[in-house]
C-alpha cells in the first residue's frame, strides 16, 4: 500500500500523462518506483506514457516488468500486445493476444486485433475459421468483416470473398496483381 504522499505524486503523474506531459509524468512514476518497485500501475502508466513518446523499447520492457509483478493484468496484456500490433510484430503479438482471449473472451477489441494478427501472419485456415466465430459474436464489426472478405479472397474463395467485401466494406478495386478496399 502506498502512503498518502505517494498517492499525491501518483495523482500529478497521471494528471501530465493525461496532459500529455509525458516526460514529467515518467520522471515522477520513476520516483515512485524508487520507493515501491513493483507498484503495477506506475510501471503500467509509464509504458502508456513511453508507448506515446514512441520509444517502443522501453513501453515493451515497462509493460514487461509489470507483468512479471501481475502476470493477469488484462489491462497490460491488452495493451502490450496493442503495442506489437501498432509497430507490426504480429509473432509477439500472437501469444499474448491469446493469453488475453484466454482471461476474458468477449472483448470485441482484442478479437479484432487478434483476427490482424492471423490475418497479417497469413494464418488462413485460422483466420477463417476465427473471423468465422468472431462475426457470430459481433456481427457488425467492420474490421473483422474486412478481414474476413480479403481472406477469402486469399484462399481463392474469390466469388464469396468479393461479394462479402461489396456487401460489408465498400467497393474493390483490381490491378493485375493485387487487389484494394476502398471504403
Amino acid at each position: 500500500m502506498i502512503d498518502k504522499e505517494t498517492e499525491i505524486k501518483f495523482l500529478e503523474a497521471e494528471k501530465y500523462r493525461a496532459n500529455k506531459d509525458f516526460n514529467k509524468a515518467i520522471n515522477i512514476f520513476k520516483t515512485i518506483l524508487a520507493q515501491f518497485p513493483k507498484l503495477p500501475p506506475a510501471l503500467h502508466n509509464i509504458a502508456i506514457c513511453y508507448t506515446e513518446l514512441n520509444q517502443i523499447e522501453e513501453a515493451e520492457k515497462s509493460y514487461l516488468k509489470c507483468l512479471d509483478i501481475k502476470p493477469v493484468s488484462i489491462l497490460s496484456i491488452n495493451n502490450l500486445a496493442k503495442l506489437y500490433c501498432k509497430t507490426g510484430q504480429y509473432k509477439k503479438a500472437h501469444p499474448i493476444l491469446e493469453k488475453s482471449l484466454n482471461i476474458k473472451e468477449d472483448q470485441e477489441i482484442i478479437i479484432e486485433l487478434f483476427a490482424q494478427c492471423l490475418f497479417e501472419l497469413n494464418f488462413l485456415k485460422a483466420t477463417d475459421t476465427f473471423c468465422e466465430r468472431a462475426i457470430k459474436k459481433f456481427p457488425k464489426n467492420k474490421n473483422i468483416l474486412s478481414l474476413y472478405g480479403k481472406n477469402l479472397l486469399r484462399l481463392g474463395r474469390h466469388s464469396e470473398g468479393l461479394k462479402y467485401l461489396n456487401e460489408n466494406t465498400g467497393m474493390i478495386e483490381f490491378g493485375e496483381k493485387d487487389f484494394k478496399v476502398v471504403n
